[in-house]
């Protein structure tokens, strides 16, 4: 359960960029970034690896549903997500109608246990303490690093430029504006990921990079994007998400990609749960 509720907010980024003159103040470069287009739904399958040199390799595979509700009622998307693989865990759905990062209400989410033909609705402790699925135990990725971040929640500075793969990047420093409280808040979810520094393409503004640090300034996580284009709509196509401490390493896959389907927010129910993923193949 807890994979599947840290994925909720991970194709939020899905975007269209267009060419435009990018800002000399840090800022202006997030915030242009952040608020690119993003498309108004996606259809995908989502395939995880999990790689750590002591543990055997060990995959899982999702159909995705996600709708861009625009702040409608208050929620920023929802998402369904379809367990496929592995069998022992097929058929177990989330979903999830879920509110901006810097919203002061909490999400709505749910889950279809087949076993038990049930839907139940996820309360907020059961985030706190539940425990990782034996399979997924090791994923890097979760949704505090999957879900962008309003840039006006952190202060950024540019800290260089760097070239790689031919592409200019701007070196973007980002740190939460309640830092210094974080080091004393033992219940603060961000309190591991003190500091990122996103890579942002000078030329498009899409984000193909982030390091994420802890409050020592030691480095926690790796993430690079590799984006495609679809219908003229930038999306993710794959994730690499590395500890740089450790040998570990999740990589995302998304495949059978539809954009801009016309889903209807009513898909978005118990009902869809129960009924499985067919009407979406």
């Amino acid at each position: 359960m807890k994979l599947l509720c840290s994925m909720a907010g991970l194709i939020l980024i899905s975007a269209s960029f267009s060419e435009a003159v990018v800002a000399n103040e840090a800022f202006d470069i997030m915030q242009k970034s952040h608020t690119a287009k993003r498309v108004d739904d996606q259809i995908a399958t989502l395939s995880f690896r999990f790689i750590a040199s002591n543990k055997s390799e060990k995959m899982a595979i999702y159909t995705m549903v996600w709708k861009n509700m625009q702040g409608e009622n208050g929620y920023d998307n929802k998402a369904i997500f379809f367990t496929e693989s592995p069998p022992d865990k097929k058929g177990i759905a989330y979903l999830g109608w879920l509110r901006p990062k810097d919203s002061d209400k909490l999400d709505d989410e749910w889950i279809y246990l087949p076993e038990l033909r049930m839907t139940r609705r996820i309360a907020h402790r059961d985030h706190e303490h539940s425990h990782d699925d034996d399979e997924f135990g090791s994923s890097l990725l979760t949704r505090k690093h999957l879900e962008p971040r309003p840039p006006e929640l952190d202060e950024h500075e540019i800290i260089g430029e760097k070239e790689l793969n031919g592409q200019q990047y701007y070196l973007i420093s980002s740190i939460p504006k309640h830092h210094h409280h974080m080091q004393h808040d033992k219940h603060n979810s961000d309190n591991n990921l003190a500091k990122r520094i996103h890579w942002i393409d000078k030329n498009t503004l899409r984000l193909n990079r982030i390091e994420f640090f802890d409050i020592h300034d030691k480095p926690q996580l790796d993430m690079q994007i590799l984006w495609t284009d679809q219908q003229g709509h930038w999306v993710w196509q794959r994730i690499d998400a590395t500890n740089p401490n450790t040998d570990e390493k999740t990589v995302l896959t998304f495949s059978d990609i539809k954009i801009n389907t016309g889903l209807n927010n009513r898909v978005f129910s118990k009902r869809s749960l129960e009924k499985g993923v067919g009407r979406f193949k």
